[in-house]
């Protein structure tokens, strides 16, 4: 048979422990006989002043003397150090009529008269040194057990796995409370993982009886209903069976005693702690039942935490395993595409080269068509690219040292056709002397002329024909302190954007109310493209906008 757990009694010698009583007694002789009666009583009379705190004195004996030099406070005037809140103090009284009322007042708890009756006064210290101990005890035991349950939770909170926090607190239980078995089961619920962990204590032969889910359901839902827990002191005696599930299953399975607590969160539950022990009866204390409902709240608060990060952990990883299964798709589909785009783009190229030798002016004039949707697919490929790189975290900068004016005067050069066919003005303020300075920066140079490629573009393409669109760079004024910045901004004399829609224009295939309405050919990608390269360099994008008067966009960027 297992042994008692240690909290269940005192030692020998703690048993046998001469306490200390205080003694404030003026006579010589009656003093001598009461300290005489307290010894056989295993006390250790001392002397007012002489007693310490560690241990306080378990007893004060006093005679009438005592208590009018204490005045009212008696308890504060023998020991100074328990604050008022001194022993049981005895009264020893010459026979008169005493005030009870009075007495309690002070303080006083029993009284003897006077001559001291040796037994007398020896029987009613023991008395009280047994009641010091047994209080002495439960608290000892009290903060044991408070300590133990102390670890459990913090082995709940040490992790989010559901199993680990079930098995640390049923092993935990036992072996704090003693108990032989200890179940943790839970029902069907979305809150919470399935659950059926056991604890057994080695050399113990019974077991908890698996409930029958209903009837488990049923008696959950009545003590969290009621706040309440579910004791039985003995299995053996079918009145402390206050429930069926209490009775007859436990009894037939060898258990003596089972306290049932419910698992839950918010407004029901969802399981069920039992702890049972199998070899005597047992009465379970409010500090024991109490302490087990609250490791049973922090284990039900981290099973909910726990279940909700390991879904959102799965989630996570799901989504980044569709991410990787995007940005593949979108490379392969970027090469599936590109491939034949390459050839066709290039046998157009070979037929527009040949155009005067056969080929009509109308059918050239379609294959020019052809050629300038396929240059748009290239483009609309490449920016998908562009974004899953993105998304991947695989951009890559390749940075050097880069000239403002050549870059710039490089993009604008490419996109001055496309301006010119549609009667539009594309121009580099040349009026500015620090552009004449060549100012430099750091920067990768395929990235930094497609974000101002993709900005120019976007300037011919919303401003009409005959109207203007001026690619400006600078030195900005930095701030106290701060880096010098070289500011670019790509100014037109277009329709402009509604400023409902200018919190949104860096939003993923979001386009402009009025684009969408005049049919304006686009994706929606460029300037969330832009802004994520110009954000990679250092960098900041803004733009201003009026309806029907143009558009401002504005790139600083560190210089060097």
């Amino acid at each position: 048979m297992p042994t008692a757990p240690a909290h269940e009694g005192m030692s020998t010698d703690r048993l046998s422990e001469a306490l200390p009583a205080l003694v404030a007694v003026g006579d010589a002789s009656l003093r001598a006989d009461v300290e005489a009666a307290l010894s056989r009583a295993s006390l250790r009379p001392v002397a007012r002043g002489e007693a310490g705190e560690d241990p306080l004195p378990v007893l004060a004996v006093v005679d009438t003397e005592a208590v009018n030099a204490a005045g009212e406070d008696l308890r504060r005037w023998l020991l100074p150090v328990a604050d008022g809140s001194g022993p049981p103090v005895i009264l020893i009284s010459s026979g008169e009529l005493l005030d009870v009322e009075d007495m309690v007042r002070r303080g006083i708890t029993d009284f003897v008269l006077s001559p001291v009756s040796h037994d007398e006064l020896s029987y009613r210290a023991a008395l009280i040194r047994a009641e010091s101990l047994a209080v002495r005890r439960r608290r000892e035991v009290n903060a044991s057990l408070r300590g133990k349950t102390r670890i459990i939770s913090a082995a709940v909170r040490a992790t989010n796995d559901p199993h680990v926090m079930a098995d640390a607190v049923v092993s935990g239980l036992g072996e704090a409370f003693g108990a032989d078995h200890v179940l943790l089961v839970t029902f069907p619920d979305e809150r919470v993982p399935a659950l059926e962990n056991c604890w057994s204590r080695p050399g113990t032969s019974a077991r908890i009886p698996a409930p029958e889910q209903g009837q488990a359901l049923e008696v959950a839902k009545l003590l969290w209903e009621n706040g309440k827990m579910l004791a039985a002191r003995d299995h053996l005696d079918p009145e402390s069976d206050t429930h069926p599930i209490l009775y007859p299953a436990p009894r037939e399975a060898g258990l003596r005693t089972s306290v049932i607590v419910p698992l839950g969160h918010g407004d029901r539950p969802f399981g069920i702690i039992w702890l049972a022990g199998e070899y005597a009866e047992r009465v379970w204390s409010p500090t024991e039942l109490s302490l087990i409902q609250h490791v049973s709240g922090n284990l039900a608060h981290g099973l909910v935490q726990g279940h909700l990060i390991t879904a959102q952990r799965a989630v996570l990883a799901r989504q980044r395993e569709l991410d990787r299964e995007k940005t593949d798709f979108v490379a392969t589909i970027n090469h599936e595409l590109r491939t034949p785009l390459t050839s066709i783009t290039g046998y157009l190229d070979l037929i527009l080269d040949s155009a005067g030798t056969g080929v009509s002016p109308e059918i050239a004039q379609m294959l020019e068509i052809v050629g300038r949707n396929a240059n748009r697919l290239n483009h609309l490929i490449g920016d998908l690219l562009t974004i899953s790189r993105a998304d991947a975290e695989e951009t890559r900068l390749d940075v050097e040292e880069l000239v403002l004016r050549d870059l710039l005067e490089q993009v604008i050069a490419s996109l001055t056709p496309a301006a010119t066919s549609r009667n539009v003005a594309l121009t580099l303020d040349e009026t500015d002397p620090e552009l004449r300075l060549d100012l430099r920066l750091d920067g990768d140079r395929e990235q930094l002329e497609r974000v101002f490629s993709n900005l120019i573009s976007n300037a011919v393409k919303f401003t009409p024909p005959h109207g203007t669109v001026r690619v400006e760079a600078s030195l900005a004024d930095p701030a106290d302190g701060a880096a010098p910045m070289i500011r670019v901004c790509v100014r037109d004399t277009g329709i402009g954007i509604p400023p409902e829609d200018m919190p949104k224009l860096f939003s993923r295939f979001f386009r402009a109310s009025n684009a969408t309405a005049a049919a304006i050919p686009g994706t929606g990608l460029g300037l969330s493209i832009v802004q994520d390269i110009v954000n990679k360099h250092g960098g900041k994008l803004s733009i201003s906008s009026e309806m029907g008067q143009g558009t401002c966009a504005e790139v600083m960027l560190p210089a060097t």
